[in-house]
């Protein structure tokens, strides 16, 4: 089994780092920068216990993997803003329609979009503490387990291939399930994950807990509403927490703060000039719109964020208490 890592930042690294030097067949394909100094000086994965430097084989693009074999699989690792166009450009380099791909993403916009390129595809839910900032270095600072990872095929089900793909990440030092309703797993995950914007944006400044909160209540109306299930969040969190390792930054890196680990945070930090607001925040919004709720407080952190990212600017340019304010005197 090939297994091709793309869109390798942050996840996609520290999985194909851990998997690589578990003696799979790893490819990498990333950005140029990245991709270039894992080229010439290899992968720095630096973990709680131990730092790695690893010389994984890397692509500059999708025509580098051609040919595809039955044996490929990818795991789509791209932000879920890039990921249309990371799918055209494997199809356009030669893959067959029956290319399994695993969307190892934030969000549960990518699945359905992936099924209007491929056939096969499978969902995947990542509780992987992983920071990307410099070229050809990824942090993942986790001992025992380098974190929870559930998988089942899109919308529902499990074969042989999410048992050989399961098995690869244990091997690989990470707790690994196959989960037959995988995406409502991925739901739970995307209630938490509708904060990463406000990370960005604050940089943990002010009461992220109440902004929080009002996010994630206008999802489940929007959800509940559309008839769209998730985990409960409550079970879900606590299987996470007792399923991945204990964090510890080694003394190198001990002066990142815990937004460095949410990865709309290192997109401003890194100046990618673009955030996941749209496929997180934003996909409550247009399908509140459809429904006729309002969603105020993701429309304002989605917009607020994709201007600050669109501009270049860093983290921390508004409190979420500003922010607040700001929906609240919009919504009088």
């Amino acid at each position: 089994m090939r297994i091709i890592i793309y869109g390798a930042g942050a996840i996609g690294s520290v999985l194909g780092g851990h998997l690589f030097r578990n003696g799979h067949s790893v490819v990498l394909v990333g950005n140029v920068d990245h991709m270039n100094a894992v080229r010439s000086r290899g992968l720095k994965l630096v973990t709680a216990e131990e730092t790695f430097v690893l010389h994984i084989p890397v692509a500059d693009n999708a025509g580098d993997l051609a040919p595809f074999t039955a044996e490929d699989v990818v795991m789509l690792c791209a932000k879920s803003q890039h990921t249309l166009k990371c799918l055209g450009q494997i199809k356009n380099a030669g893959a067959p329609s029956t290319l399994p791909i695993f969307c190892c993403q934030n969000s549960t916009w990518n699945e359905p979009i992936a099924t209007r390129v491929f056939q096969r595809i499978y969902g995947v839910m990542l509780f992987v503490d992983a920071i990307f900032l410099s070229s050809g270095e990824v942090i993942n600072p986790l001992r025992t387990r380098y974190g929870f990872i559930e998988l089942g095929r899109y919308p529902t089900g499990s074969d042989k291939l999410c048992n050989d793909v399961a098995e690869a990440l244990r091997r690989s030092g990470f707790a690994c399930d196959i989960k037959n309703d995988v995406m409502k797993s991925k739901s739970a995950k995307c209630l938490l994950n509708l904060s990463n914007a406000l990370h960005a944006v604050t940089d943990g400044k002010g009461d992220l807990e109440a902004f929080g909160n009002e996010l994630r209540r206008e999802a489940i109306k929007v959800w509940s509403s559309a008839g769209i299930e998730w985990e409960n969040l409550e079970s879900f969190k606590e299987r996470c927490h007792k399923n991945t390792g204990t964090m510890e930054l080694p003394s190198d890196y001990a002066h990142l703060s815990r937004q460095a680990f949410v990865s709309s945070w290192q997109s401003l930090a890194r100046g990618t000039g673009n955030i996941e607001a749209a496929q997180l925040n934003g996909d409550v919004v247009e399908l509140g719109h459809l429904l006729s709720i309002p969603t105020p407080y993701n429309e304002f952190l989605w917009r607020t964020a994709e201007t600050m990212a669109g501009r270049r600017e860093k983290s921390g340019k508004y409190t979420a208490d500003e922010l607040l304010s700001a929906v609240q005197h919009r919504t009088r």
